[in-house]
């Protein structure tokens, strides 16, 4: 299972470079090779400690996770709009706060997944993640709505080959004391 994992890396990266290089001279595709190799062998024990070992690791239903990653593709732009709209308009300040929950999901790369994807969506960003508890800073609590709702974690949970979650226990705290109302 480890040498899987290995030759995945290091086939993806090496792919990654020629995606990029977009040449087939030798000088490059040895640099290449050489680039792939390298990053693999420093970067393996850090995959591993941050999604687990292979042996622990859920095998991965791929087309529930295609259809996770296109569904996360969909809220970037109407979260990306909603924050600007806030941004933009003086009608509607910012109400800034972090909003800590815990999840079920069992394996460290699904929940890898979640906080990455948590990040990825405007208007939030997972400040750490403790365990099975996130701590997630939010532009506004509106912006924490398929946290709230559990969807983002259900979806990861099909994923992994886990039941669905049901919506997690959120504790919202604002970073500051509301803004007193502007008198002009």
């Amino acid at each position: 299972m480890r040498l899987s994992r290995t030759v995945l890396l290091f086939l993806a990266l090496l792919l990654f470079w020629q995606a990029l290089s977009a040449r087939l001279d030798p000088l490059f595709l040895t640099l290449g090779v050489l680039s792939a190799a390298l990053t693999t062998a420093f970067s393996l024990r850090l995959l591993e400690h941050v999604l687990g070992s292979a042996e622990h690791t859920p095998r991965i239903h791929v087309g529930h996770l295609l259809s996770f990653l296109a569904w996360l593709l969909l809220q970037i732009p109407p979260a990306g709009f909603q924050v600007a709209a806030v941004v933009l308009d003086p009608r509607r300040p910012p109400r800034p706060g972090v909003v800590r929950f815990r999840t079920t999901l069992r394996s460290p790369a699904a929940r890898t997944l979640l906080a990455n994807a948590i990040t990825l969506v405007p208007g939030t960003m997972t400040l750490s993640v403790d365990g099975n508890e996130f701590t997630v800073h939010a532009f506004t609590p509106d912006t924490t709505a398929d946290l709230a709702n559990g969807k983002m974690q259900s979806r990861i949970a099909r994923a992994f080959r886990q039941e669905p979650e049901p919506p997690p226990q959120m504790h919202w705290e604002p970073v500051h004391d509301e803004l007193p109302e502007d008198p002009g």
